[in-house]
């Protein structure tokens, strides 16, 4: 047996983590794998980026040091020095250059150009302030920017290779598949080690390479949802370029074409940059709502027997259970109304089976409704996100009951914290089917920015006025 096949069958052949705490057994072959050493692998990339981008400022302030007394009558101007050297590296950190895994060397080219081009204006400062006197002065000053092109492109290629003979270069990638495209994937990475990418024998990786270039795009896709779902970037090797939103961008690995899947909601700093966006939002609108949260508090006690909140038991990341909170909606015998209704009246248990909701639901009080129509039965939800068990934005929590309906994108869909509000409740909510939803949440998991955070918590206040789409 290969490598290449050992890890495919090892992936291939476990549930994953996410259906399997969610006890989802319907939900097919999805990866478990090791759980990946996330810390040891992000410690040794940053590292690596740190070692890179101190050879880019030790090569720049070199050739600095040379050029620009020279062309400056003399004047070390080390304020401008110091101005182009950290533009030059935080662009290079913007267009993540560091460590750079993946990229060829007409990419690093690329993003070398655009780095000396952030560059220059710390240049033609120094020329403000300290005229070039001669023809001489100003030929260095303008050869400045062209010349730290090459002398990083070669300081960056040392240090790889200084890394590489240290065996610290690189990061560990799972080659799914078997056959000639597999082995032509792992024979390129091994000979072109200067990408970073290092075929392994077991699926403790971030990255994998999905070498099935042949295959049905259904069946790729149900690959990409279910058993690779875990994996933070995936490159798909194609043979032809497909057009779906999930796609990142294309690369090549040396004559190997591949499109990658960016999951950005699986990146440590990514969800850094959410969780703090939450705390943020959270704590801001708790002390807000204060007052409105004792009102509705005592409108739910006076209107019907029985606790003022309600706990729910919800899939949350993961599929982890935890206890969703709301404002109690319904009577304490719910659901033995519900089961009533749906055993005598067919129309309503068609409705209910496709839509996980009915229009007059008789498990719903009078102070219900209301607090459904304008989504105030979602505001003690707030400190699911402070506990950090939800996120502002996200998929809506899920029943566990609703799983084998969510196949094949459990895992997907779990690999994201829930969400108060989220790009279903803004596309229609309770005029969307099951299955429209599921589908709006895969959407959103796989869109994921703090951008479409944003847009999606302003789009919900326009909801939540207008009342669109709730019951």
């Amino acid at each position: 047996m290969t490598v290449t096949q050992s890890v495919t069958d090892e992936i291939l052949r476990h549930p994953g983590p996410n259906a399997a705490e969610a006890g989802a057994e319907a939900a097919g072959p999805v990866v478990r794998a090791r759980v990946p050493t996330t810390g040891a692998l992000d410690r040794r990339a940053s590292m690596n980026g740190v070692i890179l981008a101190a050879g880019d400022a030790g090569a720049l302030w070199l050739l600095l040091g040379l050029t620009l007394p020279a062309a400056l009558g003399g004047h070390a101007g080390h304020a401008w020095q110091t101005a182009f050297i950290c533009t030059w590296v935080v662009a290079s950190l913007t267009f993540r250059s560091y460590p750079g895994y993946g990229m060829d060397s007409s990419e690093r080219l690329r993003r070398s150009v655009i780095c000396a081009c952030a560059a220059v204006p710390s240049l033609i400062g120094a020329a403000v302030e300290y005229t070039p006197t001669t023809l001489v002065g100003a030929v260095t000053l303008l050869l400045i920017a062209p010349l730290g092109v090459p002398l990083v492109l070669l300081t960056q290629g040392g240090v790889r290779a200084l890394l590489h003979a240290a065996n610290r270069w690189g990061v560990d990638v799972a080659v799914i598949g078997d056959g000639e495209a597999a082995a032509t994937v792992t024979d390129t990475l091994r000979r072109d080690w200067s990408l970073g990418y290092r075929p392994l024998d077991s699926g403790d990786a971030n990255l994998a390479i999905l070498a099935m270039p042949n295959i049905p795009f259904a069946l790729r896709d149900r690959l990409l949802d279910g058993p690779l779902a875990r994996f933070r970037r995936v490159l798909v090797m194609v043979t032809q370029p497909a057009s779906d939103t999930r796609w990142a961008g294309s690369h090549q690995l040396g004559t190997i074409s591949v499109l990658e899947v960016r999951r950005r909601h699986l990146e440590p700093g990514d969800l850094r940059q959410k969780r703090a966006l939450d705390l943020v939002i959270a704590a801001l609108l708790f002390p807000f709502f204060t007052p409105l949260l004792l009102i509705v508090a005592l409108v739910v006690a006076l209107d019907s027997r029985g606790p003022v909140l309600y706990g729910a038991t919800r899939l949350g990341w993961r599929g982890r259970p935890f206890t969703c909170w709301k404002f109690r909606t319904m009577h304490g015998d719910g659901e033995q109304k519900l089961a009533d209704l749906l055993a005598r009246d067919p129309q309503a248990r068609a409705h209910y089976a496709r839509f996980h909701k009915l229009p007059s639901d008789p498990r719903v009080t009078r102070a219900g409704h209301f607090l459904r129509q304008t989504s105030l039965d979602e505001l003690p939800q707030l400190l699911n996100v402070l506990t950090g068990e939800m996120s502002l934005v996200g998929p809506r929590p899920y029943l566990q009951r609703e799983v084998p309906d969510m196949n094949p994108h459990t895992d997907v869909i779990l690999s994201c914290r829930p969400g108060i509000t989220g790009l279903w409740q803004v596309s229609g909510r309770s005029g969307t089917s099951f299955h429209e939803r599921v589908q709006l949440d895969l959407q959103y998991v796989r869109r994921w920015s703090p951008w479409l955070d944003l847009t999606l918590l302003v789009a919900t206040l326009e909801v939540v006025v207008r009342r669109r789409g709730a019951l």
